[in-house]
């Protein structure tokens, strides 16, 4: 099982607790897929169990909550760049803006490992790389405030159509998409590298270098 099946799992079996508990057992299938379907994209756990106590979801709703981010997400981080011309495995910045809606700071210091990073999603849904390059946060965000940094991203191996989740995570503790931090999948091209600015050599180690990793992936 990949972990891509494991989050799967986890938030389906997160699902049918909350149902269990608030005595919501009778709730359509469709709108529980509805609901596994929105926490593994990053909606807020706290806005589902919110939903679940007052009793007000009903399925003619989704279209409601697909608008904005949940009003207690604790945050939203979203690609800013418009130039998203990817190469495989060539290492490059992208601009993405930070807004925190949480009543504490979000920082990067040894005691609050919190770092910007990313998944990596083949076209057909299943994970490529689920441990994105991990980018300090450059300065404190505090509670209400919002940042624009650039990150550091290096695109898959392999040319084709992916799909990119730039996240947070706090290291030992928890991705922050599954702690309400609105978040999306942005539906990319990674096209083959050709070379260009580089002399000769440079090219050729580039090739080796590339021919190895694709090597040690399969």
């Amino acid at each position: 099982m990949d972990i891509d099946q494991l989050r799967r799992r986890h938030k389906a079996e997160l699902v049918e607790r909350a149902l269990s508990i608030y005595q919501a057992g009778a709730m359509e299938s469709q709108t529980k897929n509805y609901w596994i379907e929105r926490l593994l994209s990053g909606h807020s756990v706290q806005e589902f169990l919110s939903r679940l106590k007052s009793g007000t979801y009903y399925p003619d709703e989704q279209e409601t909550f697909e608008e904005a981010p949940a009003s207690d997400s604790i945050g939203r981080l979203r690609v800013l760049d418009n130039d998203l011309e990817l190469h495989a495995g060539l290492k490059r910045k992208l601009w993405v803006k930070l807004e925190n809606f949480s009543g504490t700071v979000l920082q990067t210091t040894p005691e609050e490992p919190v770092f910007i990073a990313y998944h990596w999603y083949q076209e057909n849904g299943e994970v490529y790389e689920f441990d994105g390059v991990r980018t300090p946060i450059p300065k404190p965000v505090g509670s209400g405030e919002e940042i624009e940094a650039q990150i550091n991203l290096t695109p898959p191996a392999e040319p084709g159509n992916y799909e990119l989740m730039v996240t947070i995570v706090h290291e030992g503790r928890c991705w922050m998409e599954d702690t309400g931090l609105a978040v999306s999948k942005a539906a990319l091209e990674v096209q083959d590298y050709d070379g260009r600015g580089l002399t000769r050599h440079a090219l050729s180690v580039f090739k080796q270098m590339h021919a190895a990793e694709m090597e040690v992936m399969h």
